[in-house]
């Protein structure tokens, strides 16, 4: 079971997670319990899962966010938060109300108390409630872009008033389709909660706003990427073509001015429509390969570091 114990910084949540630790191997020998960074859980889930029974994560409250929920989901079951920050705790669950995540406060008394053995007796009956809490939870799950069918496309370097941009949305709503278009960023890809209802989405960014770490979040939800030619070779063109994502490059002189054919696009819509009906995902090591584990040290059980 994986818990993630958030405060505001992750310092007095490490902490916590320390004393419960000592605490919970002292009175039960028989449960393999740990704590680790959320940066250090995240890069080797799989071996935490193999070797615990019980895993205390700390970190800081602002990593649950709409970009980061894909990837808590992936491991955490249960979120407790801090009582120095209990004013976030709605926001937060509005944030992970469409995963099985429980997102709770944990106790003053638990969290607050220096006496470890009798806290740990108590967050180890907390947690066995929200452990059968969770099992009867049925949230409808939206764990991959392909639960939700809607259609997102990215636009490189077009502007929204572009001649082509605005055919393209006459095109779409004349086959009866809903087109919504926004600014892209990471947070409003994963935002899941539009102004209204929506059957593609249009989002439009420039070459500044992709990032090498973002991409493993960003082939998660686009289906497509429709970018402008350039005279200069555009290396993250190949971030896309590395996740097989569908592209297609749009000539300078059909931007602005000009009826396009939207013949020419056929090969590419059939191949967004095959993406966003996959039910398994592509992964890039390069992306995603998991950081070099840092050695965690600990001081008299109050101060711990990692180098």
């Amino acid at each position: 079971m994986f818990v993630y114990i958030c405060c505001a910084g992750g310092m007095s949540s490490s902490l916590f997670c320390i004393r419960m630790v000592t605490a919970l191997e002292t009175t039960y020998p028989a449960l393999k319990v740990t704590s680790a960074h959320l940066a250090t859980v995240m890069a080797k889930e799989k071996n935490f899962r193999e070797k615990y029974d019980l895993i205390l994560v700390y970190g800081g409250v602002d990593v649950i966010s709409s970009e980061n929920a894909f990837d808590l989901n992936q491991f955490i079951d249960v979120i407790l938060i801090a009582p120095q920050v209990a004013y976030l705790l709605p926001l937060k669950q509005a944030i992970l109300k469409d995963y099985p995540i429980l997102v709770k406060l944990i106790d003053k008394k638990i969290f607050g108390t220096m006496a470890g053995v009798a806290a740990a007796g108590d967050l180890l009956d907390e947690l066995i409630a929200l452990d059968l809490e969770r099992s009867y939870v049925s949230a409808t799950l939206l764990e991959t872009k392909n639960v939700d069918k809607n259609i997102e496309l990215l636009f490189n370097g077009l502007d929204r008033a572009s001649d082509f941009v605005k055919q393209m949305v006459a095109s779409l709503e004349q086959l009866g389709l809903r087109v919504v278009t926004e600014k892209y960023s990471l947070e409003n890809l994963y935002q899941f909660q539009p102004k209204r209802d929506y059957d593609i989405r249009l989002l439009f960014g420039y070459n500044h706003m992709l990032a090498a770490e973002d991409m493993a979040k960003l082939s998660r939800r686009i289906d497509g990427l429709i970018y402008l030619e350039s005279p200069l070779e555009n290396p993250k063109i190949n971030w896309f073509q590395a996740y097989q994502i569908p592209l297609f490059k749009l000539a300078r002189d059909n931007n602005y001015r000009k009826t396009f054919d939207f013949s020419q696009l056929q090969d590419f819509r059939l191949a967004v429509a095959d993406r966003s009906e996959e039910s398994s995902e592509t992964y890039v090591a390069k992306f995603e390969a998991a950081p070099a584990e840092k050695q965690r040290h600990h001081f008299l059980g109050i101060l711990s570091w990692e180098r």
